[in-house]
């Protein structure tokens, strides 16, 4: 045998024997579980001792010298009321007088006297826009106006649109998005474009310059930002509107 064989050999034979201990380990808990198992029976039968209270009633003593409690009376019937006679029931007629009116109430019944009504008077019919050789329209002083530059020669609308609220409509708007540069007074420019039934713009272009770039381009972008229009009145017959505008400082 070698030595390592027999070293295994002999602590093989020196190990402690590990049953007895694990035999008694097992002994004792089984000993303390049924010792807990057997209080647990005797106390659940061990009658429970509950405090006992006394409690003594104290009558109140009666105040020296008080009268006695005395009993209540019960209450008799009373007699019957004597019923009322015919006689004395009897109520006396009144007899009917005239009602009196105070001045007061007979000017309160008075009937209104009817307010004189205004006479109507004829509103006045709404001009036709000018539209033939050398007519304008213009909005107030905003500087915009139609039919004007290149001598007067040039008309703003074709003459078989004769509708004013439609023109006044487009100057508001197209006024509303110009915004103009500072330039000197007296700058002019002419823009022609043209407006299709449905009210989109279209062939925006500047007729006549002011000789001023910037406020060329910002009629330009007054006439674009305002795209499209209302559309044209449905009276109008023609398919589109083409429209010379002139921009003024």
């Amino acid at each position: 045998m070698d030595p390592v064989s027999q070293i295994l050999a002999d602590r093989e034979r020196s190990a402690p024997r590990m049953l007895p201990w694990v035999v008694l380990a097992a002994t004792l808990h089984g000993l303390v579980v049924a010792a807990a198992f057997l209080y647990g029976r005797t106390a659940a039968a061990r009658p429970a001792h509950l405090p006992v209270v006394s409690v003594k009633l104290i009558r109140p003593d009666r105040p020296p010298g008080g009268p006695a409690l005395a009993s209540k009376p019960r209450p008799t019937a009373a007699a019957p009321a004597p019923r009322p006679t015919a006689a004395a029931t009897a109520v006396p007629r009144l007899q009917p007088t005239a009602p009196s009116r105070s001045r007061a109430s007979d000017k309160a019944m008075a009937a209104p006297k009817p307010a004189a009504t205004p006479v109507p008077t004829e509103a006045a019919e709404p001009e036709a826009t000018g539209t033939g050789s050398g007519s304008s329209s213009s909005s107030g002083s905003s500087g915009l106006s139609l039919g004007e530059g290149g001598g007067g020669q040039v008309a703003g609308v074709p003459a078989d649109f004769h509708f004013t609220y439609y023109i006044e409509r487009m100057l508001a708007l197209i006024e509303s998005r110009w915004y103009k540069p500072a330039v000197a007074a007296g700058t002019r420019a002419r823009v022609r474009f043209r407006i299709q039934r449905d009210g989109r713009l279209d062939t925006i272009e500047i007729e006549e310059s002011s000789g001023h770039p910037s406020f060329d381009r910002a009629a330009l972008r007054a006439l674009y930002a305002s795209n499209p229009l209302p559309p044209l009145p449905p009276a109008y017959i023609q398919p589109s509107l083409t429209v010379h505008l002139s921009f003024a400082e």
